[in-house]
């Protein structure tokens, strides 16, 4: 039997007249002489240990015990009520799928503003001068913050455009850089061809979406692969082994694309040896190994890194679809940021949280996640 976990989180180890649960114990270590006895007997709840304070593994062996342990007309209840949330999934899986349809709806709406972002971006299209037709709201906090030393020692590191620049170079390279999850995935050696990136695209089917990432030609990919594409498969319906963690359509697997790079060009490789030996190539990090997921056979006995990519994978994909690729303009500009990384600095972290907070757009990606791929 696992041992009880205390949640790594709590603060503090709240005093409640009842001592840690050691290895093995069970809800009978709560009141180890009157187990038998009914609730009031053994005493209130503030005499116990709040389920809230275990681990979430912890937690559910705790509970699923309580379970077993109620008397059988209980039991009866508690199992007509889930036989009813049952029911509320099936309503649900419907709702979703109307929502996802709903969204491929307006996207399509979207096309030509999409297009029209695109052809600013690229420099093929000069817009009118004009003013903001929104309220710019002032923030006193990133005032503060912009007046600080530290942040001006940053901003020396900021790369400067010139007044000449056509279109808004480096526009797509940016918002990678802008938002940690995706940063994490770009590599200095991957900048110069994602400067090339002139767009992010989805299409919509009614199992799976693609993301279609658009390059102008350039002196990495061959012409034939300049338009690259990442494709997410959905699963709509819950999950027949776990349907209570059922919340919407789930990512249950992806598929890259081959990139056909030219003659000693491939980012994802690093070339070993010199001279006259024949060179071996070795694989190394790149932002286009996003375009090559792993493929296992059958995800449940992958191992740990395999679910563990592809549980980034799925989080970076559903990233892209909900809020990067529609509000993409709003992540080069900082109107959007996510709340990764908080502050300049440690001492900076608790002061911006609320404000950040306000801002995030983080949302739970509808997908398995590493934890959920173990199972």
């Amino acid at each position: 039997m696992y041992a009880i976990e205390r949640d790594p989180e709590l603060k503090q180890q709240q005093d409640k007249g009842s001592e840690s649960l050691e290895e093995g114990a069970s809800s009978a270590t709560m009141c180890p002489e009157k187990s038998s006895e009914s609730l009031e007997e053994c005493g209130s709840f503030d005499s116990m240990l709040c389920p809230a304070d275990m681990s979430a593994r912890s937690r559910k062996a705790y509970l699923q015990h309580m379970m077993d342990e109620l008397p059988r007309p209980v039991h009866n209840r508690i199992l007509a009520m889930k036989h009813s949330q049952m029911e509320q999934i099936k309503i649900s899986e419907q709702f979703y799928r109307e929502v996802y349809e709903l969204e491929k709806r307006y996207y399509l709406q979207c096309a030509e503003l999409f297009d029209s972002r695109r052809d600013v971006v690229d420099g093929s299209v000069e817009p009118e001068p004009m003013e903001p037709s929104w309220s710019e709201q002032h923030d006193d906090l990133v005032a503060e913050l912009q007046a600080s030393k530290e942040f001006h020692q940053l901003t020396e590191l900021m790369p400067k455009m010139p007044a000449n620049a056509v279109g808004v170079p480096r526009f797509w390279l940016s918002i990678f850089r802008n938002v940690s999850l995706l940063s994490d995935m770009v590599q200095h050696h991957d900048e110069p061809l994602l400067e090339c990136l002139m767009d992010v695209r989805i299409s919509y089917e009614p199992e799976s979406y693609t993301l279609k990432f658009l390059f102008r030609p350039n002196s990495y990919l061959d012409d034939c692969s300049l338009m690259l594409t990442k494709k997410y498969l959905l699963q709509h319906q819950a999950d027949q082994e776990y349907p209570f963690m059922f919340e919407g359509p789930e990512i249950v697997s992806c598929e890259g694309c081959h990139i056909h790079w030219r003659d000693d060009s491939n980012l994802t490789m690093q070339k070993v040896g010199s001279g006259y030996c024949v060179e071996n190539a070795i694989q190394r990090e790149s932002f286009f190994n996003f375009f090559s997921p792993p493929q296992p056979q059958d995800l449940s006995l992958a191992d740990e890194k395999t679910k563990m990519l592809l549980g980034n994978d799925f989080e970076v994909g559903f990233l892209l679809r909900t809020q990067i690729v529609p509000k993409a303009v709003l992540f080069y500009t900082g109107d959007l940021v996510d709340s990764t990384n908080e502050g300049l600095s440690d001492s900076d972290s608790s002061e911006t949280s609320d404000t950040d907070a306000d801002t995030d757009t983080t949302a739970p990606a509808p997908t398995h996640t590493p934890e959920q791929l173990s199972d």
